[in-house]
């Protein structure tokens, strides 16, 4: 049978749980700083960062690598979403907090540019991540933190959605900050 995605009630083993989450993180977050003190290893640094960035946004993978400095605001982030959409995602504390030290971390320990056109995610070989990379990057720490379900980037995202619907967002605040067109589609975040 051909389902329509947008017809079924998005299940929980498609969401990256806060405990996993977690897990996650403190699972690279000594790789990530010991490659930052020893300039080995750098691909840590973004592994760790495009998890929680990705965790407090709710970015598609295609938007993570996407991101350039010069889209980071004050308060937000611009991003270009599906069928070229550009859309501007609020950055709390946490979040502009996350970038800022990712930046420093470019400059200091990675030696890459940063300018407004730079990526903020950058490969060794000094090109922007791909899509793919990234995934494969989630998948081998997921793996890693022993989460057998086959959850991929996209788990953080529906982590983000859910997070914002339970704590008293609205779904039309959520549909705008997701970028979704239909609110239907965001409707299946809400359980």
């Amino acid at each position: 049978m051909n389902q329509n995605p947008r017809n079924y009630a998005l299940t929980q083993d498609k969401i990256l749980a806060e405990a996993e989450l977690k897990l996650m993180l403190k699972t690279i977050k000594p790789s990530m700083e010991q490659a930052s003190r020893t300039g080995r290893h750098l691909h840590f640094i973004n592994d760790f960062y495009l998890i929680l960035i990705g965790s407090l946004t709710g970015l598609r993978v295609s938007e993570a690598a996407g991101i350039k400095i010069g889209d980071v605001g004050e308060n937000s982030l611009r991003v270009f979403g599906k069928g070229a959409k550009v859309r501007v995602i609020p950055l709390g504390k946490r979040g502009r907090i996350s970038i800022d030290e990712l930046i420093r971390i470019k400059t200091r320990a990675m030696n890459q540019p940063v300018t407004a056109d730079s990526f903020l995610f950058l490969n060794r070989n000094g090109k922007p991540f791909t899509r793919h990379a990234i995934a494969r990057r989630f998948t081998y720490w997921r793996r890693r933190c022993g989460i057998e379900r086959e959850i991929g980037y996209h788990g953080l995202r529906h982590r983000f959605a859910t997070y914002l619907l339970d704590n008293g967002f609205r779904l039309d605040e959520v549909q705008k900050i997701l970028g979704h067109s239909s609110q239907s589609t965001t409707a299946m975040y809400s359980h």
